[in-house]
C-alpha cells in the first residue's frame, strides 16, 4: 500500500465524517456575522443572477482550501504550477533549496492562516475550518500528543502548515484536555457563512471566508463556554464548572510591595467571588502561605516594585509548594508608571481602571481599597479583559476581605494541614477530613459555601448559636416543608445556579462570546419558579412554623416574600420561551425555536421572509416542475441535507433530457437507480431562503442578548434566591453529621476560654475506626487551673490524636456542628495555632529544625488572649541539650504572658515536667497517655506495650521508640542490641547522678555539721522517686 493511501485510510479512523453533501453545502456553515443591511424585498419572479454566480454557491476551491470540489481545470492549472515550479526549481544551486517554503505561492486560506498565528503567538489557534478545528505548526505536535491524535505533515520542508484536526462536535471535551496542561488557547470560527457573503456582496468573490478569534481560555477562565454548541440534544455541560473537580480556580494578583509586606487580589471566574487583603510576612511566607492554601490558585501574577526585576525567592518558592503546576505570570512596577511622570499614582491606575469600569464604580475603588490594592485590580482587570471577565469587578456586593477578624477565625496554614481539614496528609484526598464528614450537602453551590464554612470559623457566640439552634429545630421533628425543599435540591445537584447566574453576567456585554446557552438559561429559571412556587404551596405552612432560629426565620420569609411578590418577573422571562426547543438536537434549531414567535417583531419578520420564499418552492415551483416533467403527483425529496429535489429513474431520463436541458434542471447526484436534479429557479429561490434562514439565527442571537441583558439586571433578586439555598443546603449538611450516634449540642460560653468535654471522641478516626477510645478534656482558665498541659507517653499512645480532638472539636464548635461526645461546654476561640510534625523544606533551603523555630516564632507573634495553641516535640530537630532548654523557654514564655493562651504540650522530655512545681493552683498540669507494661522474663527482651489510649495524670519517663521499631519490623537483634545498650547507657547516668549527690550530701554533712529539714526532704525526694530500686 502506498504511504499516501495507508495515511488516507487510517485518517478516516480519526476523523469523523459528516453525511456526504454537494457542492452547494459543504462548507456552508450556519455561523452568525455582523448585522447586515436589510435585503430588498422578495421578488415575485425568480431573481436571475448569472450562471457562473451558481456555480460558486458552495465555495470555490481557490478560495479556500476547505473546499472538496476538485475540477478538471483546476487539476490542470495544479499540474501546470507543479510543472512550472519544477522545471525552474531544477536551474536553483543545492543550497537555495531549503527557501524553497518562502517562495511557494501561497493560497488565500494559507496567507489567512499565517496572519492568525503571527497575531497570536502566545496561545495555541484551534481554527475553525469546514466542519473541523484544525491545529498548525509546531502547536499541531503539542497538542497531537496531548490528544494522541494523529499529526498530519503534507509539506516535509514546510512545517509551518502541518496540522491535527479533531471535529467540531468534540471542540469543548478537547479543549478541556488542552487546557489541563496549563496552555492559553484561542478558538478561530468562521464569522461569515458563504450564502451571506454572496447574497450581500460584504466581500470580493475571491476572499477567504473570514475567521476571528472569538475565545481566549486558560484552565481557570474557562466556563464550559464552547459546550454551548453543536450539543445534538444532549443535556452535557449544563454545569456552569469546566472541570469535574468541585474545588473552585482561583486567579490570585500578589503585590510585593516590599520584603515584609504584601497586598493580595483574588478571583474566582466561576461565581464571580473576589478576595482582597494587605497583611505582613516574614522570610518564610507563613502568612502567604495560609491564603495560598486556602485559595490553591491555577493562575498566579506578581507584582514587584521598581527596584525588583524578579520575584523574590521565599515568595517564589512559597508558590512552587502550593501548586507546582500554577501558572505564574511577574510583572514589574505598574502599568500606569508608563504614563505622564507627574501624574498622580492613584489618578494613573483610574485612568485604567475607568477603560473597564464606570466612572461610579471608578470611585468605589479608589476611596475603598488602597493603592497596593488598587494595583492588583488593575492588573487583573488588565488581564482579564483579554478573556472577556472583566464584569467580575462589577458586583462590589461579591468582593469580601479574606481576614474579616471581627466575623471570622483565619486557620492557619499549619492548622489546615495538621488537622486535615480538606484532605488528608496521606495521599492527599478528602478521605479522613473534616470536611469530608461535614460535607452532605446536595448542590455544587451548597457544597461551596461549606467549604468558606468550615475554612472560616464563626468568632461571633450568637451567630454559632444561631447555627446550633437551626439544627436543632431541623431534627426536633418531620416537617413535610423541610422535606420538600430537600427533595428540589436533591434533583438539581448538577446544576451550578450560582456559576449560571455568573454566567449570564459575563454574556450580557460580550456579543460575540456568549458564556451560557439557551437550555442552561432555561433551567435556571425554570428551577427559580419551581422552588417560588414550592414555597407559595406552603405558605401557611411557612407562617406556622415555630422555628426559634433566626437564620430559619429569614431563609424562609425571604423565599416567601419573593414568591409573593418578584416570581412575576421570572415568569415573564419564561413566557417568552418556547418549550418545544428543547427537544431539538440542532444548536442552530434551538436557536430558532428557543423563542415564541409573538415575543420579538424582528424574529416574526425574518419568519414571514423565510415563508414566502418557502410557498413559492413548494407551491408555485412545484406546480411548474409538475407541468413540465408531466407528473402531477411530483414531490421534492431531501436527500444528504439537500433540500428541494426531485428524483427520476433512470430508465426515464433519456425520454425526459430534452426537456430537462432545456428548462435548466441542474444534475445534483446519479446513482445506479435513480438520478437526482434541481430546477435552476429553485436553486435561485433556495439561495434566498438560506439567507433568510441565516438572518433569523442572527435575529435570535441578537434578541437572545438582549434577553441575557434583562436578566442580568434582575442579578440581586435571582442571587438572593440562590443564596438561601445554599445556606439551607449547608444547614442541612450539618444536621445529617450532627444526627450521627451520640452527637452532642455543646454549652457556649464567651467569658472563659474552656474546653469541657466529656468523653470525647476524635470526629474523624471513629468513622474509621468504630472502637476509638473516647477521653475528656478538661481545661479552663476560669481560676487559671489547667491552662497549660504538658503531655508525654510512649510512642504510638495516642498523644497526637488526643491534641487533634481537641482542636477539631473547637473548629466543629464555631462552624456550627454538634460535637462526637455526651456533653460539651465550649469556649469561644479567635485562632488555633498547632505546630506538630517533623518535616523540612528543601525549596526553602529550611532544615527541620528551622521550619520549627519559624513557626514557633509565628505563633507567639500573633497569639491573642483567645488562643488556643498545640505545640508537638518542640526542640526535637536539634541536639538534646539545646532542645530541651528551648522547649523549656518556650513552655515557659506561653505560660507567663499576659495573653494567657491555652496550651497543650506534647514532649519527649521527662525534665519539662518540673514547671508544674514552678507554678501554683494547677496552671501547669503534667498528663500522659495510658499504657500497660508487660515485662519479659527472657534476659535482654524489650518489655510488652499495651495501649490504653486514655489521658491520665503523671508523667512518663520513658518513650517505649523500641517497641514501635518492633512494630515497624526492625530486625530482632538489632532491636536486642538497641535495648541492651538503651539500659546499660540508662544505668551508667543513673549510677554517675547517684554519686554526684552522694558526693554533694557528704560535702554538706562535713561542712554544715548536721542536716537541715530542706535537706532531709531533698534527700527523701530524690531517694523515694529516683533511685528506689537501689
Amino acid at each position: 500500500m502506498s504511504s499516501q493511501k495507508r495515511q488516507s485510510t487510517l485518517s478516516r479512523f480519526f476523523t469523523t465524517i459528516k453525511p456526504s453533501q454537494s457542492t452547494e453545502s459543504t462548507l456552508t456553515e450556519k455561523v452568525s456575522s455582523k448585522s447586515p443591511p436589510p435585503p430588498p424585498p422578495p421578488p415575485t419572479a425568480p431573481p436571475s443572477l448569472p450562471s457562473e454566480k451558481l456555480l460558486e454557491f458552495g465555495f470555490d476551491g481557490t478560495k479556500d482550501s476547505t473546499s472538496t470540489r476538485t475540477t478538471t481545470t483546476k487539476s490542470k492549472d495544479v499540474e501546470k504550477r507543479k510543472s512550472t515550479t519544477s522545471s525552474s526549481g531544477s536551474s536553483f544551486s543545492s543550497e537555495s533549496k531549503p527557501k524553497r517554503p518562502k517562495e511557494k505561492r501561497l493560497t488565500p486560506l494559507e496567507k489567512q492562516i499565517l496572519e492568525l498565528t503571527e497575531q497570536h503567538q502566545d496561545k495555541i489557534l484551534l481554527i475553525q475550518i469546514g466542519y473541523k478545528y484544525k491545529v498548525f505548526g509546531i502547536n499541531a505536535l503539542k497538542v497531537s500528543k496531548i490528544l494522541n491524535i494523529m499529526y498530519i505533515s503534507n509539506d516535509i520542508e514546510d512545517t509551518r502548515f502541518h496540522y491535527c484536526s479533531i471535529p467540531d462536535t468534540r471542540l469543548h471535551i478537547h479543549l478541556q484536555r488542552i487546557l489541563s496542561h496549563g496552555y492559553k488557547v484561542g478558538v478561530v470560527k468562521q464569522i461569515e457563512s458563504t450564502i451571506v457573503k454572496q447574497i450581500e456582496k460584504t466581500s470580493k468573490s475571491s476572499d477567504v471566508m473570514r475567521r476571528e478569534v472569538t475565545g481566549v481560555y486558560t484552565k481557570a477562565t474557562y466556563l464550559g463556554d464552547e459546550s454551548n454548541e453543536n450539543t445534538k440534544g444532549s443535556w452535557d455541560g449544563l454545569s456552569s464548572s469546566s472541570s469535574s473537580s468541585d474545588v473552585p480556580e482561583y486567579i490570585v494578583c500578589i503585590n510585593e510591595v516590599s520584603e515584609k509586606q504584601f497586598a493580595i487580589v483574588a478571583v474566582q471566574p466561576l461565581i464571580g467571588e473576589v478576595i482582597f487583603d494587605s497583611f505582613k510576612d516574614d522570610i518564610s511566607r507563613q502568612e502567604l502561605e495560609t491564603r495560598l492554601l486556602y485559595l490553591r490558585p491555577v493562575e498566579v501574577i506578581v507584582i514587584t516594585n521598581g527596584n525588583s526585576e524578579q520575584i523574590s525567592g521565599p515568595t517564589l518558592m512559597t508558590l512552587k509548594l502550593i501548586n507546582h503546576n500554577c501558572n505564574i505570570i511577574h510583572k514589574s512596577g505598574s502599568p500606569s508608571e508608563n504614563g505622564n511622570e507627574n501624574e498622580n499614582e492613584n489618578e494613573a491606575i483610574e485612568a485604567i481602571m475607568s477603560k473597564y469600569l464606570n466612572e461610579k464604580l471608578v470611585e468605589y475603588y479608589s476611596i475603598n481599597f488602597s493603592i497596593p490594592i488598587q494595583q492588583c485590580f488593575e492588573y487583573l482587570l488588565l488581564y482579564l479583559n483579554e478573556f472577556k471577565l472583566t464584569n467580575i469587578f462589577t458586583i462590589p456586593e461579591n468582593i469580601t476581605n479574606f481576614q474579616d477578624s471581627k466575623k471570622y477565625m483565619i486557620l492557619p496554614a499549619n492548622t489546615l494541614n495538621s488537622l486535615e481539614i480538606f484532605t488528608n496528609t496521606t495521599d492527599h484526598t478528602t478521605k479522613g477530613s473534616l470536611f469530608k464528614l461535614l460535607n452532605n450537602t446536595k448542590t455544587i453551590f451548597g457544597s461551596r459555601l461549606l467549604q468558606k464554612w468550615v475554612s472560616r470559623p464563626l468568632v461571633h457566640i450568637q451567630d454559632i448559636k444561631d447555627r446550633h439552634q437551626a439544627i436543632e429545630d431541623l431534627q426536633s421533628e418531620y416537617n413535610h416543608v423541610v422535606d420538600s425543599i430537600g427533595n428540589f435540591l436533591t434533583k438539581i445537584k448538577y446544576l451550578d445556579l450560582e456559576g449560571l447566574l455568573s454566567k449570564i453576567h459575563y454574556s450580557s456585554t460580550n456579543n460575540n462570546n456568549l458564556r451560557i446557552n439557551r437550555k442552561q438559561v432555561y433551567l435556571l429559571l425554570s428551577n427559580l419558579q419551581e422552588i417560588l412556587i414550592l414555597v407559595q404551596k406552603f405558605e401557611k405552612s411557612i407562617k406556622s412554623f415555630k422555628f426559634k432560629s433566626s437564620l430559619l426565620i429569614q431563609i424562609f420569609d425571604e423565599l416567601l416574600t419573593i414568591s409573593q411578590t418578584d416570581i412575576i418577573i421570572i415568569e415573564n422571562f419564561l413566557s417568552m420561551i418556547d418549550l418545544s426547543f428543547i427537544d431539538c438536537k440542532e444548536s442552530s434549531e434551538q436557536c430558532r425555536k428557543f423563542f415564541k414567535r409573538n415575543s420579538f417583531d424582528s424574529i416574526e419578520l425574518q419568519y414571514q421572509n423565510i415563508a414566502q420564499y418557502q410557498q413559492q418552492i413548494e407551491q408555485e415551483q412545484l406546480e411548474i416542475i409538475r407541468k413540465e416533467l408531466g407528473n402531477s403527483k411530483l414531490k421534492y425529496v431531501q436527500k444528504d441535507g439537500e433540500r428541494y429535489l426531485i428524483e427520476i429513474r433512470n430508465n426515464q431520463r433519456d425520454k425526459l433530457s430534452k426537456i430537462l436541458d432545456d428548462k435548466d434542471y441542474i444534475l445534483i447526484k446519479s446513482i445506479q437507480t435513480i438520478t437526482r436534479y434541481r430546477k435552476k429557479s429553485v436553486t435561485e429561490y433556495l439561495k434566498l431562503l438560506q439567507y433568510h434562514e441565516e438572518m433569523l439565527i442572527k435575529t435570535c442571537d441578537e434578541e437572545f442578548q438582549n434577553f441575557l441583558k434583562d436578566l442580568d439586571s434582575n442579578y440581586t433578586l435571582f442571587y438572593k434566591i440562590i443564596k438561601n439555598l445554599a445556606i439551607f443546603d449547608c444547614l442541612l449538611s450539618l444536621t445529617t453529621t450532627s444526627s450521627l450516634p451520640n452527637y452532642t449540642r455543646p454549652t457556649l460560653i464567651d467569658d472563659d476560654l474552656t474546653i469541657l468535654v466529656k468523653q470525647a471522641r476524635h470526629p474523624t478516626i471513629e468513622q474509621l475506626r468504630p472502637n476509638y477510645v473516647a477521653n475528656d478534656i478538661n481545661i479552663n482558665i476560669e481560676y487559671d487551673k489547667n491552662r497549660v498541659l504538658i503531655i508525654t507517653g510512649p510512642n504510638m499512645g495516642g498523644k497526637s490524636s488526643y491534641v487533634k480532638t481537641v482542636a477539631l472539636l473547637t473548629v466543629m464548635t464555631q462552624i456550627g456542628c454538634y460535637l462526637p461526645c455526651q456533653n460539651a461546654t465550649m469556649g469561644i476561640f479567635d485562632s488555633i495555632f498547632i505546630r506538630m510534625g517533623a518535616n523540612d523544606n528543601i525549596l526553602k533551603g529550611y532544615s527541620t529544625f528551622m521550619m520549627e523555630m519559624l513557626q514557633c516564632k509565628n505563633i507567639i507573634s500573633m497569639m491573642s488572649n483567645r488562643s488556643l495553641i498545640i505545640l508537638d516535640e518542640i526542640g526535637r530537630g536539634t541536639g538534646t541539650i539545646d532542645g530541651i532548654s528551648l522547649a523549656y523557654s518556650i513552655l515557659k514564655y506561653l505560660i507567663e504572658s499576659e495573653f494567657k493562651p491555652l496550651v497543650l504540650f506534647i514532649t519527649h522530655y521527662p525534665s519539662i515536667h518540673v514547671l508544674e512545681q514552678e507554678y501554683p493552683n494547677q496552671l501547669v498540669v503534667n498528663y500522659h497517655m495510658g499504657y500497660q507494661e508487660i515485662k519479659n522474663n527472657t534476659p535482654g527482651e524489650i518489655p510488652e506495650i499495651i495501649f490504653l489510649y486514655n489521658l491520665c495524670r503523671g508523667v512518663v519517663n520513658n518513650s517505649y521508640g523500641l517497641n514501635v521499631a518492633k512494630l515497624a519490623g526492625i530486625s530482632h537483634d538489632i532491636i536486642k542490641q538497641a535495648y541492651r545498650v538503651s539500659e546499660k547507657v540508662k544505668s551508667d547516668i543513673e549510677l554517675k547522678e547517684y554519686w554526684k549527690f552522694a558526693h554533694s550530701l557528704n560535702k554538706a554533712l562535713k561542712e554544715g555539721g548536721s542536716s537541715s529539714p530542706n535537706q532531709l526532704d531533698d534527700i527523701d525526694y530524690y531517694i523515694l522517686s529516683k533511685h528506689s530500686s537501689l
